[in-house]
């Protein structure tokens, strides 16, 4: 693996007895620093992740002039009053789509921005900014394709407020949207939107700071755009995705952990879904422990991927796992990114035996049918699974999925590019030898 530094895991270990902290939310604390671009005052946001995706976004800010003050490892001050250019970066964008978000606070600051076109992020299906430009031209910007950059302007009044329909629940559609539309002018209402937690933690930081913003029924949002915003404080909320994973991990091993201080809310659809499985879970003021059942398999399941407060897409791929040890047959269906089982292949060579079926294998509603994406799977089990040697995907999920089926093969398995898993998942090799498992992180350069 050359002076690339990669981790090298025994599997086989029960992991069993542990208790781990959960990082704050990495998908709510990148969008929360971005909506901070919204006014002149200070921001404070405490419970911040120590995630390289956090540093992206940290360097959006300082680019286009903002001032990142560090106060301790999960503590930020944001001073938004200094900043100065309408252009982020090419490079910043080329590292992730969370780029597109600053289009509003710039367009409100400056009348205008500009972001390459080309932005980055996990490779997981098409994921184009469409929703993202046709919302802010229905709010009145003007957007043109110049040079492989979005050039943005607004008139002198500003964006406006719209009457906005998604053709589907964007999480980061969603967010962009109403972050344009708080300083509006007018009315915005935004429906057919996303409702996940992380969303609503930022109306509620975007509330704090002065927004009048309503969540009505039926997915929608009503936004009466005001003039100014003040600072706020905020925490994060714990990041789901980094609970579910290190859980994931102990039933896949026949074992157990507790998360602490982790709430019933974020994680009850997972919770049902083990609990079906026959896994036990109990949830108090410690926080969630599960267990796996005591002298037997997990039973194999059937679940749909499906929008929130549904099975979370970023949930399928270290559940998984769990179906190549459970006993039966089970079956998934993917309705949120047409390509995001491509993993499983890795999974097979590790003697796994999963079959992708272009079929919708479910009864959700799926964007999908007839259109020939391989986004269903049946899984057969229990399989032993054997490790090997791998280059880590760009979907963050989709390379936690083979840390655990590491954790749960015979043998070593040494993964590289974990980069990708460092964009959002803190301290993910101490955090799982406090839950039991022998693994190391090993880096050639030191």
């Amino acid at each position: 693996m050359n002076s690339e530094k990669w981790i090298e895991i025994q599997g086989g270990r029960k992991l069993s007895g542990g208790r781990i902290t959960i990082a704050g939310s990495s998908n709510q604390v990148t969008k929360c620093v971005i909506a901070a671009m919204l006014t002149d005052e200070p921001v404070l946001i405490k419970g911040a992740p120590d995630v390289d995706e956090r540093k992206i976004v940290e360097k959006l800010f300082e680019s286009v002039g903002g001032v990142v003050q560090t106060l301790d490892e999960h503590t930020l001050r944001l001073l938004p009053k200094t900043i100065d250019r309408f252009e982020v970066p090419t490079e910043i964008c080329r590292r992730n789509r969370i780029s597109i978000l600053a289009a509003g606070p710039l367009l409100h600051r400056f009348g205008r921005a500009r972001l390459y076109a080309a932005l980055g992020g996990d490779k997981i299906g098409k994921r184009p900014v469409d929703f993202h430009i046709k919302g802010l031209v229905e709010m009145g910007a003007e957007v043109e394709l110049v040079d492989g950059c979005y050039e943005m302007s607004v008139g002198e009044q500003g964006l406006h407020g719209a009457h906005l329909t998604l053709p589907f629940p964007s999480v980061m559609t969603t967010e962009n949207l109403i972050i344009a539309a708080t300083r509006a002018r007018g009315r915005t209402i935004i429906e057919n939107a996303a409702i996940e937690p992380e969303v609503i933690e930022l109306v509620k930081m975007l509330q704090k700071m002065g927004a009048d913003i309503m969540v009505s029924a039926n997915r929608t949002y009503i936004i009466n755009g005001v003039e100014k915003l003040k600072g706020c404080e905020l925490r994060c909320m714990i990041d789901r995705n980094q609970a579910v994973s290190f859980a994931a991990a102990a039933l896949a091993t026949g074992g157990d952990v507790l998360l602490e201080n982790v709430p019933h809310d974020p994680v009850y659809s997972f919770l049902n879904y083990i609990q079906r499985m026959g896994a036990e879970f109990r949830v108090n003021s410690e926080g969630v422990f599960v267990k796996a059942p005591e002298g037997k398999r997990l039973r194999a399941s059937h679940m749909e991927v499906e929008v929130h407060p549904g099975f979370m897409t970023d949930w399928q791929q270290p559940f998984m796992v769990l179906f190549t040890q459970a006993d039966g047959t089970s079956v998934l269906h993917e309705t949120i990114f047409e390509d995001r089982l491509g993993y499983t292949k890795f999974l097979n060579q590790m003697g796994a035996n999963i079959t992708l079926f272009t079929s919708c294998l479910g009864e959700a509603p799926c964007r999908f049918k007839n259109k020939n994406h391989a986004h269903s799977a049946i899984i057969q089990g229990p399989t032993p699974l054997k490790g090997g040697r791998f280059v880590l995907p760009t979907d963050i999920r989709a390379g936690m999925c083979l840390v655990i089926a590491g954790l749960t093969a015979s043998g070593v398995t040494q993964l590289s590019n974990i980069q990708e898993l460092e964009r959002k998942y803190d301290n993910i090799v101490p955090k799982l030898q406090a839950m039991g498992a022998d693994i190391s992180l090993i880096d050639p350069r030191t």
